[in-house]
């Protein structure tokens, strides 16, 4: 079934039934006809008692390709609550209009000035490619795109308001880039009617980070949306404790659970090292910015980069741009090569150079100040990237 949001009587008035009463509706439907918007075909305005008030073609045509066929009941709250949220701030929106040159439909369409903005409330998956071919349409046409995603369920949240988050491929086309404060992600619940925001994202491995989540009623949002600052460095040292506990839980699972034997190259660094993996120091598998790109622990190529160093008999303090990239060619970690992975690589030898007190030739025994590497991530993780 599709399901018409909106329509227009032939008087000219544009109709929303969910805005209206069953009585008002009944009345409604008693004196007026209605017709599609876009093909200006006839629609029935049906108001049941199970389902949202809505309108529906009398016969099938063309243009009912274009409106959501089996949309939840979720989401056609949802952005009917968005809808009336814009309303009530006076500005200038659209419930579901059909954009000709772009054969598209987003859910809002928002004008401000010469400024016009998509909203687009996703309640389910979709493919990668229809998210790129929906963004290319609207940029093409000067409009930008703003993806709000039906917030997760509980259970996929932290238990407190920092804390680790399970980001879906899926879920990360979404982020949300804010020039001042980074990547986040805005959903919301037409259940609860709030928006949650989970920001300040700290990458760990594959799909799994440190977040901050930060809920909003609707009655309190902003148009543009409120965004959420930076955490403080108190918080910032939460993160790292988080950080730390993590990543010897993962040098464990590299250690006691390791799938490749002897090919390990985690534990063939550690052997040539003669180290117990536990007692790597600490400023080897820390959270610089673009470690992400890398997928892995940063422990795991960190610790490659290191030995990758001592063997070429080069010390931190003389390590370079030039090491830098020899290291990705020599030891590429991942299937794909990117200029991220050399930004984390250059990142992280900043890092060291900062932060060690003394830089032997034996790299991963030189001398470091805790403080000032702490000092120097928080930097980082405020920027958008790294110093040089």
């Amino acid at each position: 079934m599709f399901i018409i949001l909106t329509a227009i009587t032939k008087q000219g008035e544009i109709i929303i039934p969910a805005n209206y009463s069953q009585d008002s509706l009944k009345e409604l439907k008693e004196r007026s006809a209605f017709l599609c918007m876009q093909c200006q075909e006839e629609v029935i305005l049906k108001n049941g008692t199970i389902n949202i008030p809505h309108f529906a073609h009398k016969r099938n045509v063309e243009c009912a390709q274009l409106f959501s066929e089996g949309e939840s009941e979720d989401h056609l709250n949802g952005k009917l609550q968005l809808y009336a949220f814009f309303h009530q701030l006076n500005l200038n929106c659209q419930l579901e209009p059909f954009i000709q040159t772009l054969k598209q439909r987003p859910d809002i369409l928002l004008q401000k000035n010469e400024e016009q903005v998509a909203i687009e409330f996703q309640c389910s998956q979709i493919l990668p490619s229809t998210i790129i071919e929906r963004n290319a349409g609207y940029k093409m046409q000067q409009i930008i795109p703003l993806w709000i995603l039906r917030t997760p369920s509980i259970l996929e949240f932290p238990n407190q308001e920092i804390g680790l988050m399970q980001l879906s491929s899926f879920r990360q086309q979404f982020f949300l880039v804010s020039p001042t404060y980074g990547k986040m992600i805005i959903t919301y619940c037409p259940q609860t009617k709030y928006f949650h925001y989970i920001s300040n994202l700290l990458h760990i491995k594959a799909n799994l980070y440190i977040v901050k989540v930060k809920k909003l009623p609707i009655t309190n949002q902003t148009w543009p949306f409120a965004i959420v600052k930076h955490i403080s460095l108190e918080e910032f040292e939460k993160y790292l404790s988080m950080y730390i506990e993590h990543r010897f839980k993962h040098i464990d699972n590299l250690y006691y659970y390791n799938k490749k034997g002897v090919q390990s190259a985690f534990l063939q660094v550690c052997y040539r090292w003669q180290l117990q993996p536990k007692k790597l120091p600490p400023f080897i598998g820390i959270p610089t910015i673009f470690a992400e790109s890398f997928h892995v622990h940063a422990v795991e190529w960190q610790t490659q980069f290191i030995d990758y160093l001592y063997s070429l008999n080069i010390p931190i303090h003389q390590a370079s741009l030039l090491q830098c990239k020899s290291f990705l060619i020599n030891r590429p970690i991942g299937p794909i090569q990117s200029e991220l992975k050399l930004e984390a690589v250059k990142s992280y030898l900043f890092v060291l150079k900062k932060c060690i007190i003394q830089s032997e030739n034996v790299v991963y025994k030189s001398k470091y100040s805790i403080s000032k590497m702490n000092q120097l991530l928080y930097r980082q993780f405020l920027a958008k990237c790294p110093e040089n």
